[in-house]
């Protein structure tokens, strides 16, 4: 998933400085061949590998590389300056400088913009902890640990354990102001799924459902074009945030929260495409 980005590019002129000093050189070489200086050739070939230098050091300083700009100064020394059967007149000093002209425009075009990151998906997950940090702000040790408890024994199976666990946490919630709508709907989403299970059925049209109200609090915020089983995507929302707020309130259930975040990101991993759209 592409969210991250490094920093753009230089807004700088530089480019500018590749036609004016390899199409500078061409001039000043003319000048001096119309005078009859017998190394005005030089001239010209001094503002071509210039030029090619100063291209190449504008490609360095982009965010994304184009190696074909990096490697202008030795296409330039190879032409120049070892010898070869090309004939390093004006024409080829032309070509070359409108060619490394185009690739100046180029790189500015195309190359300035910032550069795509893929976060992992723990880093998102880490990044979804810190964001609802008020939604378990409030949360005391032994209600996190009877939350952290519900998802462990929903997760090994046990959900008749788990159903009583959600009871007991649901009961603890009422008296915590300011009352954590979002994750008392988690409870009930996961108390209603784990007694369904207990009784051997599964839980078609669930009765709990997340609200409007919840969607910041949530970690897989989708569309609704996007969403094909919504009972599904509060299932497993339910499930990313009772471990958010398990792992960051029951210092006692961390490691064994730890353990099992592979199934957490498991879970995020599965929205992977939806959630880069």
């Amino acid at each position: 998933m592409k969210t991250n980005t490094t920093t753009s590019g230089s807004k700088s002129r530089l480019w500018i400085a590749v036609p004016a000093v390899s199409f500078g050189g061409i001039g000043i070489e003319l000048l001096l061949a119309s005078v009859g200086f017998p190394y005005a050739i030089w001239a010209g070939i001094a503002g071509c590998v210039a030029a090619s230098c100063i291209l190449c050091y504008q490609a360095y300083l982009k965010p994304r590389r184009d190696l074909v700009s990096l490697f202008t100064p030795l296409f330039a020394f190879l032409i120049f300056v070892v010898p070869n059967d090309l004939d390093p007149g004006v024409l080829v000093q032309t070509i070359f400088s409108a060619t490394i002209v185009f690739l100046a425009v180029r790189v500015e075009k195309l190359f300035n913009a910032p550069k795509a990151e893929e976060k992992t998906m723990k880093q998102i997950l880490n990044e979804y902890i810190d964001r609802i940090e008020p939604v378990f702000a409030a949360i005391d040790g032994e209600t996190g640990h009877l939350i952290a408890q519900s998802l462990l024994t929903y997760k090994f199976e046990l959900y008749g354990s788990a159903a009583e666990k959600m009871t007991a946490a649901l009961a603890r919630l009422d008296a915590i102001t300011p009352h954590p709508g979002a994750l008392e709907r988690a409870l009930l989403i996961l108390r209603e799924r784990a007694g369904g299970f207990a009784e051997s059925r599964v839980t078609v049209n669930p009765e709990h459902t997340f609200t409007e109200a919840d969607y910041d609090d949530l970690a897989i915020r989708l569309r609704p074009d996007q969403i094909d089983d919504p009972a599904a995507l509060d299932l497993d929302n339910a499930l990313v945030l009772l471990y958010a707020v398990g792992i960051e309130t029951s210092p006692d259930d961390e490691q064994a929260l730890e353990e099992h975040q592979r199934f957490i990101i498991q879970i995020l991993e599965s929205y992977k495409e939806k959630l880069a759209a």
